[in-house]
């Protein structure tokens, strides 16, 4: 069985299938032809791997496979139509029910929103994004997903938690040193006492006083981000990750 897979649509899939659906729902007896409704129940398979949207084309291809058996140039008569518009207004009345449930978010985040909906891929190459461990693509994706609602400081931690896993790695592979499991920050002080020194640091660390200050700024109960902190950390993070990729 093929796995399933849930695609993030944007807002232009959710206008195009709602315009899809309504072309459907207009076809009229006599006038227009089978092989016009295969056309835009066709339209609307891609959403069989769209998570919440799947109902729709699975069943859009149950009604392909119906209105095959007939011929592509045969004009509809009123019991397909009918048949058409159950359909429709199946989807039309899950659909209300369903978008109950969804958010529209305006992201003030520099970022391009686009690519954070795209997750940690839209920003790696794939031998970057490979080296990563599941945690630490989850860590990336939960900061992109945090982003594009403005919870700034949720999606600056987790950043920062990624960024220590990736040190840690890093790390214990240079030294051959095991780092014990330690508290949330102590991989950074870890390797800020190993090259306290800044110009003698490896290159791989240029970033570690930041992300030691920021770390040490969102462990406070009173603090929170602001949209240019949690961006900036966001794609220092990715930076990191490409960095690191080459070691």
């Amino acid at each position: 069985m093929n796995e399933r897979k849930n695609i993030k649509p944007d807002v232009s899939l959710y206008v195009s299938t709602g315009v899809n659906i309504q072309r459907l729902y207009d076809v009229a007896p006599e006038i227009h032809s089978y092989g016009l409704v295969k056309q835009l129940a066709q339209l609307l398979l891609p959403l069989k791997k769209v998570k919440s949207l799947e109902f729709i084309g699975e069943e859009a291809q149950q009604l392909i496979n119906t209105i095959s058996k007939r011929q592509e140039s045969q004009r509809m008569d009123w019991a397909d139509v009918a048949m058409v518009r159950s359909y429709v207004d199946s989807w039309t009345g899950r659909l209300k029910e369903i978008s109950k449930g969804w958010i529209v978010s305006c992201p003030q985040t520099h970022i391009n929103a686009g690519k954070l909906v795209e997750g940690p891929k839209a920003f790696l190459s794939d031998e970057e994004f490979n080296m990563l461990e599941p945690l630490e693509i989850h860590g990336l994706t939960e900061a992109a997903s945090s982003l594009l609602f403005d919870n700034f400081t949720s999606a600056e931690f987790v950043a920062l938690r990624t960024a220590e896993s990736l040190l840690k790695k890093w790390y214990e592979k240079k030294t051959g040193k095991k780092l014990r499991r330690t508290t949330w920050g102590a991989v950074l002080e870890k390797l800020n006492r190993e090259f306290p020194n800044e110009r003698e640091r490896p290159k791989e660390l240029l970033l570690l006083d930041y992300l030691r200050e920021r770390r040490n700024e969102i462990a406070h109960a009173e603090a929170v981000s602001n949209s240019v902190q949690a961006s900036t950390t966001f794609l220092n993070v990715i930076s990191l990750c490409q960095t690191l990729y080459f070691k």
